[in-house]
């Protein structure tokens, strides 16, 4: 069976058993149009849920903060006008209706321990009103090492430490403006780890919360999610919050590139052509061409629906809203995945992939992508097609360069990990520079995306890579090599005693249910 998929920047044809499943996620959802959200908002706000309306909660006298993530999401980045600066906009016009002045006004790009979005980034995402209007003294990155501003709340009735920013306290309301793509993301983790400092994240960012619970990637079942909202219901006894939650549709590619996330009896006459000469095409490119094309790519989401209120009301519709655009249907588990990997991840937003993203991002993202069970068999194994190109970009990967080079020699195991390196690293005098002025990520956050493979690491037998010309890497990252995919099938039918062969097309993003 041929299967088109990535490997890096490159799109290629691979040959599958005849007898392989293939998994294609739903097509994308019709979704609110660009001049329909503002009204969409308006009635969101006029009649939230598990709250008051906007009206009864600011006026005049009023401090407000307005709250967003950064460009992990959507993933990858929105055509513009990017819906945060659609409803940002909307919604600080209608702060000044209510009375509130603008020097009352804050925005905050609630960025956690991930990199800070330079001034180029935040103006494509928000737009040059927003920007004129409060860069940069009423529009900033949230800095977790900055002493100033962060608060220490005590800790929850679990000993977990909660730190936040002074803004999100001293606030008489904060407005979290949130686009969901998966469950991960959203409702108590908004507030509670966009503004969270090292010490309060490591508590749930930590191996023991998945070691025999897999579930990071939703909140229900899930230990890390737990300690999340622990940490969240501590801080909402100090802050007034509002959620506004804009669940998104899966229209990841434009239209002239839709044809690669559908099934073949979904494809026109024109796209099968296409399709059928693209891994041709690609390979009379050379990478940097191939690397330009894939990273030019725009998405042209669009919200299934806006929601506000408190996280409670809001964050469980949102998920249910989610679901019918996510969710397929396996009827059982699998032996082994085989999964092209492109040259993407929310971690490497205006970068090349690393090799430390390369494992993580597959085993900590798309084994996790499920409602109910894995949709692999205990025991099975994970073949990635990716090439591991070992570059690391020189500021925002600064961290992961040093974790490639000082941690993986040494264990690719979490617990150890945690136990050897994981302080130093956080708290190292040049990497908490970076972070805070580089626009790096966090000295802790190489950390926290490979203990989200904890579980799989324990689970799978192995993980492959195909892609590499030996197996170098492989080694450095505690996983195995295979010259092929017909190589990596041969080892994994001996390591899992079965050949039951899934593969998963994504992008777009889906959740398998597992039937049974």
């Amino acid at each position: 069976m041929k299967y088109l998929t990535y490997s890096g920047n490159d799109l290629i044809d691979v040959d599958l058993p005849d007898d392989a499943t293939v998994f294609y996620p739903p097509p994308p959802l019709p979704g609110l149009r660009t001049e329909e959200i503002p009204p969409a908002l308006d009635a969101a706000l006029d009649e939230p849920l598990g709250m008051e309306p906007l009206a009864e909660l600011v006026g005049p006298g009023s401090k407000v903060l307005i709250a967003f993530d950064d460009n992990c999401q959507p993933f990858p980045r929105m055509a513009r006008p990017d819906i945060r600066q659609t409803m940002i906009e909307r919604l600080i016009e209608r702060l000044y209706r209510l009375g509130v002045e603008k020097s009352d006004i804050e925005l905050r790009c609630a960025v956690a321990l991930h990199r800070k979005m330079e001034r180029r980034e935040l103006e494509y995402m928000l737009g040059e009103q927003i920007m004129s209007e409060f860069w940069p003294d009423q529009l900033e990155n949230f800095d977790a090492e900055d002493p100033d501003d962060i608060v220490d709340l005590g800790e929850t009735d679990h000993g977990e430490p909660v730190e936040t920013s002074k803004a999100v306290v001293e606030s008489d309301l904060v407005v979290y403006v949130d686009t969901i793509q998966i469950p991960l993301n959203g409702g108590h983790k908004s507030v509670a780890v966009g503004f969270g400092t090292y010490r309060s994240i490591a508590p749930h960012h930590n191996p023991a919360m998945t070691e025999h619970v897999p579930h990071v990637m939703q909140p229900d079942g899930s230990h890390m999610h737990g300690s999340i909202e622990r940490i969240s219901r501590k801080l909402m006894d100090h802050a007034r919050i509002l959620v506004i939650e804009a669940a998104m549709n899966g229209a990841i590619y434009p239209l002239h590139l839709a044809w690669l996330g559908k099934p073949s009896h979904r494809l026109s006459a024109a796209e099968r052509v296409v399709r059928r000469s693209t891994p041709w095409a690609m390979k009379a490119l050379p990478e940097t061409a191939r690397k330009k094309i894939f990273h030019s790519l725009v998405s042209p989401y669009a919200p299934l629906a806006i929601r506000a209120g408190s996280i409670d009301a809001v964050h469980g519709k949102t998920i249910e809203t989610l679901k019918p655009q996510l969710e397929v249907v396996a009827p059982r588990q699998y032996d082994t995945l085989v999964f092209g990997l492109p040259d993407l991840s929310p971690y490497a937003i205006g970068a090349r992939i690393n090799p430390v993203l390369v494992v993580s991002d597959v085993l900590g993202y798309v084994f996790n992508w499920f409602w109910n069970r894995p949709f692999l068999k205990e025991g099975g194994v994970v073949i990635i097609l990716n090439p591991v190109f070992e570059v690391f970009h020189p500021r925002y990967h600064a961290a992961y360069r040093r974790f490639w080079d000082e941690v993986l020699p040494e264990t690719s195991d979490p617990f150890e990990m945690k136990e050897n390196f994981q302080e130093a690293f956080a708290r190292d005098p040049g990497l908490v520079h970076a972070y805070r002025e580089n626009f790096a990520h966090h000295g802790f956050h190489p950390f926290t995306v490979w203990y989200w493979a904890t579980y799989p690491l324990r689970y799978l037998s192995d993980t492959i890579l195909v892609g590499p010309p030996d197996d170098r890497s492989a080694k450095r990252l505690g996983v195995s090599w295979a010259p092929s995919l017909e190589h990596a099938l041969g080892m994994a039918r001996e390591k899992s005693g079965g050949d039951d062969v899934v593969a998963l097309t994504i992008p777009p993003f889906m959740y398998l249910t597992v039937e049974g």
